[in-house]
């Protein structure tokens, strides 16, 4: 099946199979590459708030495992997931609160057992809308940090390391939906986000120095956003038949 048609009817096939539940963003899923489960997650109505619902799923669409990994009276809201190469799973999301909070759980692949809640960035930063990737043996978490005057990229690298360090990569007085993303290929790890009205900015994170390299801008005003991100990866990625 193809993989646009199938994403749809699986997603179709988690929300139209709950009578009670329901979802207010858009699911996030993935092909577990070692247990070959799709995995799905959503904000699921709980009868007063939303709280993250994680899904197995079986590659003909019928849900096989369904549980709730947020119990809080506050919205917790856009969970995204991502996995190790051993099978390890990690659900990101945020929590509605007077300072917002991004937070994440692992589930470990030979127990299926989930791991407590551990939040991200600092308790005193309010943060949303996170994204996920794995890259270079490290979760790394991008998230937005919102003040009164401006927003900011916010990029955490998840390891053992118990006080795990938070940089900004980037400011902005931007007011429309920043869109952050970060992707992991070819031993390279960069973070985007659009940072006007005609420019996607972007960071690339030098494993060497664990630092993350000066914001540069990409213009998309002559096409789009997404051909400004295609000319991003290129660039990071050296692909020259892309330039």
């Amino acid at each position: 099946m193809h993989s646009a048609i199938r994403r749809q009817f699986v997603v179709a096939a988690i929300v139209l199979s709950s009578a009670v539940a329901f979802c207010v963003d858009a699911p996030d899923l993935q092909i577990n590459a070692v247990s070959g489960l799709i995995e799905v997650v959503d904000a699921s109505w709980s009868g007063s708030n939303y709280n993250v619902r994680y899904t197995q799923v079986l590659t003909n669409g019928d849900s096989k495992e369904s549980t709730l990994l947020s119990s809080h009276s506050a919205n917790d809201n856009d969970p995204r997931i991502t996995s190790a190469p051993d099978g390890e799973t990690v659900v990101v999301w945020w929590r509605d609160l007077k300072t917002d909070l991004v937070i994440y759980r692992r589930r470990t692949l030979p127990t299926g057992a989930w791991g407590s809640e551990i939040t991200v960035g600092r308790a005193t930063e309010s943060g949303s809308r996170p994204r996920v990737v794995f890259s270079d043996g490290d979760y790394c978490i991008a998230y937005q940090i919102q003040n009164s005057r401006s927003r900011s990229i916010g990029v955490q690298i998840i390891d053992d390391d118990p006080e795990p360090f938070r940089a900004i990569v980037a400011t902005t007085t931007y007011t429309g939906d920043l869109d952050i993303q970060v992707d992991a290929e070819m031993n390279h790890l960069w973070v985007t986000w659009i940072d006007s009205a005609s420019n996607v900015g972007y960071s690339e994170f030098d494993s060497q120095s664990r630092l993350w390299a000066l914001p540069t801008f990409e213009p998309f005003g002559a096409d789009s956003v997404q051909a400004a991100r295609a000319r991003i990866r290129a660039h990071v990625l050296d692909l020259a038949d892309l330039h």
